[in-house]
């Protein structure tokens, strides 16, 4: 995917290449931002907010996938094993194909997921029952997502691109962004239990 949104295919027009980084983080950034809604809607529909049941559900949430990232505990990830489908590329020209990559991974759950903090944070989303605000809890995972596909913005070929994936994907299985991953979710636990106790 990331090799539609390099200089590149954009014919080395540096002007038509942003123009592609910036439709794609805007559908990443809107459809996380609408998951969030819809999220927060069904949380109303359904009664929410949920006061100490929300903010145990959230609480649970968390510390289980802070102890998947923190300390290896086997728990799944609700995604995907696929990413967005590669004929968009072929099919649409690279603006349009940028934009609905773009909407392809900001669901999150559509696609591959390697952390368990989007999951707490769209529980977290559900749990308030506010529309607005599960829009702003996911957004940021979507705008994250978006603006991911500048790490390769050096490269001149497919190939090059392709590397710099293979490069993340490594870096992702270290204990780096594991650690900072069962960080935040242990931060998000905290919030939730304040919310308990308070």
């Amino acid at each position: 995917m990331v090799e539609t949104i390099v200089p590149v295919v954009h014919g080395g027009s540096r002007r038509r290449y942003l123009a592609s980084v910036a439709l794609h983080a805007l559908g990443a950034t809107l459809a996380a931002a609408a998951f969030g809604a819809l999220l927060g809607g069904i949380g109303l529909l359904l009664g929410a907010p949920w006061g100490l049941a929300g903010a145990a559900l959230v609480a649970v949430l968390s510390l289980v996938y802070a102890a998947r990232e923190g300390v290896g505990l086997r728990v799944p990830l609700p995604c995907r094993r696929r990413q967005v489908p590669q004929w968009w590329r072929t099919f649409f020209s690279p603006p349009v194909a940028a934009f609905l990559y773009g909407i392809g991974l900001g669901v999150g759950f559509l696609t591959f997921l390697t952390y368990g903090t989007y999951v707490a944070v769209s529980g977290a989303a559900l749990a308030v029952g506010d529309p607005g605000l599960g829009a702003l809890l996911l957004a940021p995972f979507g705008l994250a997502r978006g603006v991911s596909v500048l790490l390769a913005a050096r490269t001149s070929t497919s190939e090059g691109a392709a590397a710099v994936v293979d490069r993340l994907q490594s870096v992702g299985q270290t204990s780096f962004p594991r650690v900072v991953n069962a960080t935040a979710l242990a931060g998000l636990a905290a919030i939730a239990v304040l919310g308990l106790v308070s």
